[in-house]
């Protein structure tokens, strides 16, 4: 099968640390970590895993972070064990067409998204952890067990996974939503992070795809909150107003459209200090880094709520004097698992009428399956696997091609889905100036 993947030798990992310092294209050179090529047919590891022919597949930030090497090998979730091949591609649908013989949830041809690395479930580990005892399988405390792991990833022509790392794609969500709720139901678990209350205000920090979702599962969820996006790059205004964005702040005016917004009170001094007094009662940071976790901490009111969703693999100093100055939380957001369902107007459109738990990914899919989450909205190129490296090259330089989300053709697959009525563009926000 044809795979993309990253070889994990540190020799080749050193030296093209070393190249790219001269030349971007060092990442995709013959001696780079990052592989393109043919390998063999692997039998089912284990009586519970099966075989999935992919279909379609996203690209996402993190996959661009790791084949340019912007990881850090100081950062604690590196001192994980790592594979000698790091399969790429975890948003992707595909079609079973091979169960082991102890398989009890999925049947061949049944269309699946890949929806979790390993966890108890997966390990066989009885009883369960705290963590996956409430299904937060992200968060599962024996992930790190050694044991067979998945062949072939979202980037691949085939992957071998246990069957409980897969999930079983409605009939009504067409291949490009179904490769995309992945992508979804982490902006979901993001928005879920924090319970919001009416006439709350919240602030997204960033317009990448996560940012875009987030404020949509916003507006889904919690739609007497009014969300404020903050795009980073011009071109992505109209997709955040489309989006849902109630108002938008522009980077070069943010500090004075939050007072507007607000009524919040700036200070400064001589040596560059800043300080905001009032603000945003939640910020989400869909970026991660320095700068946008400092602005999300400064522009939080007191004793309001930072959602730090954007992962950046790699350290960097910020001015914590906010979190015990006003009293901010900082609130973490891993992936998916199950969220608290505690129901209101949002909820109870979807039938969440009661308190509970919910899988996050169900609930992203009967997001989608309402249009009120629509990631395939995103989608702004298509390429070939073979023609993966030049799609890498493309997200890598976004802002100049314009890119939103970029999918990949694994195989062509004709598909009896029903294709849902598109999504109606949202009203046009109040803009901060």
């Amino acid at each position: 099968m044809l795979s993309a993947y990253l070889d994990m030798t540190p020799t080749r990992i050193g030296f093209t640390r070393l190249l790219g310092k001269f030349s971007r294209r060092a990442y995709f050179g013959p001696l780079a970590p990052f592989r393109l090529t043919q390998l063999g047919r692997t039998r089912l590891p284990g009586p519970r895993w099966v075989r999935v022919r992919n279909i379609l597949a996203g690209v996402a930030d993190e996959d661009v972070a790791r084949v340019c090497l912007q990881v850090d090998p100081h950062v604690s979730v590196q001192a994980a064990p790592q594979p000698k091949r790091l399969f790429l591609g975890r948003e992707v649908v595909g079609e079973v067409v091979e169960i082991g013989p102890e398989v009890e949830f999925l049947r061949v041809s049944d269309r699946v998204a890949y929806q979790m690395d390993q966890c108890c479930s997966t390990r066989g580990v009885e009883p369960p952890c705290r963590q996956c005892a409430v299904g937060a399988y992200n968060l599962c405390e024996n992930r790190y067990l050694p044991g067979p792991e998945a062949v072939g990833g979202g980037w691949s022509e085939e992957m071998v996974v246990h069957e409980g790392q897969l999930f079983l794609v409605p009939d009504s969500l067409r291949d490009e939503q179904a490769a995309l709720i992945e992508l979804a139901a982490v902006a979901t678990h993001a928005a879920l992070r924090h319970r919001t209350q009416p006439g709350d205000q919240a602030l997204v920090i960033g317009a990448e795809p996560l940012g875009l979702l987030t404020i949509q599962a916003l507006q889904a969820l919690a739609p007497n909150v009014a969300v404020t996006a903050l795009p980073l790059k011009s071109y992505q205004v109209e997709i955040a107003t489309r989006m849902g964005a109630v108002r938008i702040l522009y980077p070069d005016d943010s500090e004075a459209g939050i007072v507007r917004l607000t009524n919040a009170k700036t200070y400064k001094n001589r040596q560059g200090a800043n300080l905001v007094t009032g603000g945003f009662d939640i910020v989400y940071d869909t970026i991660g880094n320095a700068q946008s976790l400092q602005s999300a901490l400064r522009w939080a009111r007191e004793g309001g709520v930072v959602v730090l969703a954007g992962k950046r693999l790699n350290p960097f100093t910020v001015d914590l004097t906010p979190v015990w100055n006003q009293e901010i939380t900082i609130l973490g957001a891993l992936a998916h698992g199950a969220e608290n369902w505690p129901g209101g107007e949002g909820y109870a459109a979807l039938g969440g009428e009661g308190g509970g738990r919910v899988g996050t990914f169900a609930l992203a899919a009967a997001l989608m399956r309402e249009q009120r989450l629509t990631p395939e909205r995103l989608i702004t190129h298509r390429f070939p696997l073979r023609e993966v490296r030049q799609a890498l090259e493309t997200a890598r330089d976004h802002e100049e091609q314009r890119a939103i989300k970029i999918m990949l053709d694994i195989h062509t697959v004709a598909s009896a889905v029903r294709n849902p009525a598109p999504a109606q563009p949202t009203a046009q926000p109040a803009h901060s100036r």
